[in-house]
């Protein structure tokens, strides 16, 4: 998946625009959206454009806290996740796939923080994505 899509500020991500970037993954994209409102009624979904990345994003929240980034990509969506390094060790014991947890590991900080992103393409990869989302939902 190359960077994200969604680069035209009058072009809001609907249903219809998400279909047409998403294609066979937009199947994935709805159970995404469906159990991030059935498991955690208290998380929403705000997309916003941002002009210093030239693109659409969204922001998954719960409450207050922001829990992943979301941006659309041809025929996947990415989500990333941002963890400070005191993380690592729980991170580290998570059951996600071996290459995440890796390329998190290796990567240098950005300021505090180290992303972890998940490129989605098909419902099976969501496992990795929820686990990412109960454990950073519930952090501290």
């Amino acid at each position: 998946m190359e960077g994200p899509l969604l680069r035209d500020e009058a072009e809001y991500p609907s249903d219809d625009v998400l279909a047409r970037y998403l294609g066979s993954a937009k199947a994935t994209w709805d159970v995404f959206a469906a159990r991030l409102a059935a498991d955690f009624p208290e998380a929403s979904l705000e997309w916003r454009f941002y002009k210093d990345g030239k693109s659409w994003l969204g922001k998954v929240q719960q409450r207050k806290k922001t829990v992943c980034w979301v941006s659309i990509g041809d025929q996947a969506f990415r989500t990333t996740f941002y963890f400070t390094a005191r993380s690592d060790p729980e991170l580290d014991r998570l059951p996600i796939a071996q290459e995440l947890r890796s390329r998190y590991l290796a990567q240098p900080p950005i300021g505090k923080l180290k992303p972890i992103t998940v490129v989605v393409s098909c419902t099976s990869e969501l496992a990795d994505v929820f686990t990412l989302f109960e454990y950073k939902s519930g952090a501290k």
